[in-house]
């Protein structure tokens, strides 16, 4: 917290002090949307027809170039693991090719797209990779590890360090306002000061646990690898 903060929580308020640690405790627990239950008691019935399945006009986008920036994050920082699923994938997939030239098409990221079937799974065949194709990858998945846990754990540091900047926002937000201000008004001006650091701590901590994800599976593709070896 800064100096600003402290000076903030050291007024004698034990109810506004208790109050934001409600505020600060939200950001260990899951984000989920808290429903009133006296709501539910407003009406008999849920109208299901009214109900919203898809974001509002022009959110899609914007959720969509959120998530690629995010993804962009995680293709900079391994690159390592994507050249060697794009390998074993060019030994048993086909890659989609321009009509007439034969030219491979790529995505966004310059890696090759691959055929799917009607599906919409993709059409491969593991049975292509010899043993020794099978070590070569074992090998390079194995030694990657070390690497890639480390620059995993980087990425879970800073969505902590984006978590700290928002539990710092919400606490100078909360304690700013001065005057007869009800714990009610002071939590919501709270929660509105620090709506900008709450959303990038989302996407820090979604970055991280795409990062987790990912040396994971490249953990479970290389023990799968083992195990075909010794079969």
């Amino acid at each position: 917290m800064t100096s600003e903060a402290l000076d903030l929580v050291s007024r004698p308020d034990r109810q506004a002090n208790r109050a934001l640690g409600e505020i600060v405790r939200e950001a260990d627990e899951p984000m989920a949307v808290d429903i009133d239950p006296d709501r539910s008691r407003e009406t008999s019935s849920t109208n299901f027809s009214r109900m919203r399945t898809d974001w509002r006009t022009g959110e899609s986008s914007e959720i969509e170039g959120i998530l690629q920036e995010s993804r962009g994050i995680i293709h900079r920082a391994f690159p390592g693991i994507y050249m060697i699923m794009n390998e074993l994938w060019m030994h048993v997939r086909e890659p989609v090719v321009v009509d007439g030239t034969g030219e491979i098409v790529t995505d966004i990221f310059g890696w090759p797209e691959w055929k799917k079937l009607p599906s919409g799974a993709y059409a491969e065949d593991y049975s292509r990779l010899t043993d020794r194709e099978k070590d070569d990858f074992l090998l390079r998945i194995t030694t990657g590890l070390l690497e890639w846990h480390q620059q995993a754990a980087d990425l879970w540091g800073t969505s902590m360090l984006a978590k700290g900047r928002w539990e710092e926002a919400m606490g100078i937000g909360f304690l700013t306002p001065t005057g007869r201000v009800t714990v009610e008004e002071r939590t919501q001006r709270g929660r509105v000061h620090a709506s900008e650091d709450r959303y990038h701590a989302i996407f820090r901590a979604t970055v991280s646990r795409s990062a987790e994800a990912l040396v994971r599976s490249m953990e479970l593709i290389g023990q799968r690898l083992k195990d075909s070896l010794t079969a």
